[in-house]
């Protein structure tokens, strides 16, 4: 058997009598004040781009005069702790204006008016709602409005009056209605405004929250790729060193065949972090020079044979059988062969097989076959892992690889077709990449208009080669100078090796240096310290400054207005970087 039905507020505010909205039908009312109105309204207009509680003080002092109350005020609606309704008086005008930011409970005229979705007239409400009991003087009658909303009300516009000769009609209740729905627009304009500003400002901290977290990785790649640098140099120029002074010993050359194969793979694992930074920083660039196809192919070949013999892959290769003239970017555009080289080796199972050709017009000025630019086409084809049709859109994208790809027990990075892509644009060329799938091998085409006449005579390339000369080498790490040292004195070089820029002064007092090797990054005096330094040193006056970092574009001359280093090397150092570094400086 169900219980009665406990009454709603209405029905007891109705039973007490203090509901009485039925006689604003049956009082005389006054004439209707259009002209006042709509003043209030266009007073109303100009607070629309106010702070909302100034557009709702201006309400209340409208709902204050229009009904020539004794108080008047906007109640909003809230949600207390357990989700239950409320209001809170958020402007207050006349007698009660000490009471701004009272909150009542559902359980008020506020809540009866939003239960029956009508205007309501209560006759001395403090006799029925005790969350009246703190408004003074006594209210004889009050009116209350809801004000409209979706998909809620927003709450209630009220007018009270604590004059029993002033008692409120038909045409206070219009007005009040006007009044609310001129609130309703105005609040739904003004939280709608200032929710699209909070979620701008929500999409602005985000963009910046992604850019310092884009600038932080790019400092992370940075840096890793310098301090990798730092141990890599002297490895590598101790494995040079010893490959020299092991000749005719075949166990130890295979030792350190095995150690200079995975010293190419960390380098190159390095390059490509660097790359990576630099394509970032905008300072990967070219610089074309003129030369030969055929011995950028070859650079690019030739340090690929010991891992293509290690994996017993058939490597084919198809060149023009005419020497074709480019103007590119040797360094570069052996590196981007290399690069699809070293994928090929890497995605590709052994006994696979790779297939390189290159294909190139032949133009002569003899032949009057001169253009301005031929195309070069590269193409790189294997029958390895392949690449699923849902990443092939992205393989150029920076750090993308597939599952498989991560598995490869050769690693990487996914920095290497993003530096590719980068370097083939640089030249005004394209990249494309083909796949029919996993397992289906892959094949990427380069199409670089580098080609350029030639006269007939092969191109010939500087060696990387030097006379002997007397060299400071300054580092902080003995391991870098050492092994750099004595790699440089199998070279025929007189080399003083100094931990520091105190102790490279000292030693120019005696020993005047052809080139001083400087790395950048010491603590205490710094490289660019030193170099200022020795600059002022007469019997360094002819002295080639040369700095070692891993930070700056390798090779880039710097013009500053001290000109304090003729030249920047990155680490490891090569040899014929420096070469050539001296005979261009």
């Amino acid at each position: 058997m169900v219980g009665p039905v406990a009454p709603s507020i209405a029905e007891r505010a109705q039973r007490k009598g203090t509901l009485v909205t039925s006689v604003l039908d049956t009082r005389p009312h006054r004439q209707p004040d259009f002209a006042a109105e709509s003043e209030a309204m266009h007073r109303l207009a100009k607070t629309l781009t106010s702070p909302d509680n100034a557009m709702l003080e201006t309400l209340s002092n409208l709902a204050l005069t229009l009904c020539e109350a004794g108080s008047a005020g906007i109640a909003l609606r809230e949600h207390d702790s357990d989700g239950g309704a409320i209001f809170r008086w958020v402007a207050v005008s006349g007698d009660c204006a000490t009471a701004l930011d009272t909150i009542v409970p559902a359980e008020s005229p506020s809540g009866v008016a939003l239960e029956l979705a009508a205007a309501q007239l209560f006759s001395f409400p403090q006799r029925h709602f005790t969350c009246l009991g703190h408004v003074t003087p006594e209210v004889v009658e009050e009116l209350v409005v809801p004000i409209p909303g979706d998909p809620e009300p927003w709450g209630t516009v009220w007018v009270m009056s604590h004059d029993k000769e002033h008692i409120f009609d038909s045409e206070d209740r219009r007005a009040l209605i006007s009044l609310a729905n001129f609130t309703c627009a105005a609040l739904t304009i003004t939280r709608a405004k200032a929710d699209a500003e909070a979620r701008a400002a929500e999409a602005e901290a985000a963009r910046n929250a992604l850019a310092l977290a884009e600038a932080r990785k790019d400092d992370f790649i940075a840096t890793l790729s310098h301090e990798l640098r730092n141990p890599i140099g002297p490895i590598d120029s101790a494995l040079t060193a010893a490959r020299k002074l092991a000749q005719g010993n075949s166990s130890v050359l295979s030792a350190l065949s095995i150690a200079d194969r995975q010293m190419r793979l960390l380098k190159r694992l390095v390059n490509d972090l660097l790359d990576a930074s630099r394509i970032r920083h905008g300072k990967l660039a070219v610089r074309p020079t003129y030369g030969l196809l055929q011995d950028i192919v070859a650079d690019a070949v030739t340090p690929m044979k010991a891992d293509v013999n290690s994996g017993q892959h058939q490597l084919h290769i198809t060149v023009p059988p005419y020497p074709v003239t480019v103007h590119a970017d040797p360094a570069r555009l052996t590196q981007v062969v290399s690069n699809l080289l070293a994928n090929a080796v890497k995605y590709t199972p052994r006994g696979g097989d790779i297939t390189l050709l290159v294909e190139a017009p032949k133009l002569t000025v003899e032949s009057g076959s001169y253009a301005a630019h031929g195309n070069a086409v590269i193409k790189v084809r294997d029958n390895g892992a392949g690449i699923s049709s849902s990443l092939l859109p992205h393989v150029f994208e920076m750090f993308a690889q597939s599952a498989s790809a991560r598995k490869n027990a050769e690693g990487g990075l996914g920095i290497g077709l993003a530096v590719v892509k980068h370097l083939v644009t640089a030249h005004n060329g394209t990249v494309t990449i083909a796949s029919d799938g996993e397992g289906q091998g892959t094949e990427v085409t380069l199409q670089l208009p580098i080609v350029c006449a030639g006269t007939g005579e092969p191109a010939t390339s500087a060696t990387g080669t030097m006379q002997p000369m007397r060299i400071l080498l300054v580092d902080d790490s003995a391991d870098a100078t050492e092994a750099l040292g004595t790699l440089l004195e199998l070279e025929g070089h007189e080399v003083k090796r100094a931990q520091g820029g105190p102790d490279a002064l000292r030693i120019v007092e005696s020993f005047t240096p052809d080139v001083a090797l400087i790395d950048i990054s010491m603590p205490g005096m710094d490289g660019h310290e030193l170099a200022q330094l020795l600059r002022l040193q007469a019997q360094c006056c002819q002295t080639k400054l040369v700095a070692l970092t891993g930070y700056v574009n390798g090779g880039r001359r710097l013009q500053t207005d001290e000109r304090v280093f003729d030249y920047h090397l990155t680490k490891p150092l090569s040899l014929d970087d420096l070469a050539d570094a001296l005979r261009r400086s």
